[in-house]
């Protein structure tokens, strides 16, 4: 059991039986310990979904859960899938092409080129 779920386990004691008690006092100390160790990894889980971009500041891990694309094994097959048109067979090629053409071939955004 982590810190976090120590701290959990202690609150769900203080909560049921008041005070400050002992961990000994509760009846089911290892469903208290299960419980206290979800709540921890909901709340890694949370913050990993925050760190990405997902839910915000008083938003609850299902809100967070529920922006994560459902798609992404196809966005990702469409990042790797083959070009669509042919690879240059020497550097000297690449110079023959335009802006355009490089980002659509390394698929970026044209701006995240050089100018010409």
């Amino acid at each position: 059991m982590n810190d976090i779920a120590r701290i959990y386990r202690a609150e769900i004691l203080r909560a049921v039986l008041g005070g400050n008690p002992h961990p000994a006092k509760a009846h089911d100390l290892h469903r208290i310990n299960q419980i206290a160790e979800r709540l921890a990894e909901c709340e890694e889980a949370q913050s990993m979904l925050r760190a990405k971009g997902y839910g915000g500041p008083g938003s609850s891990i299902i809100d967070a859960a529920r922006q994560v694309p459902v798609n992404a094994p196809q966005a990702l097959k469409k990042v790797f899938e083959p070009a669509s048109h042919p690879v240059p067979a020497a550097f000297g090629e690449w110079m023959t092409y335009s802006t355009d053409q490089i980002a659509a071939y390394f698929r970026i955004p044209v701006d995240m080129i050089g100018g010409e």
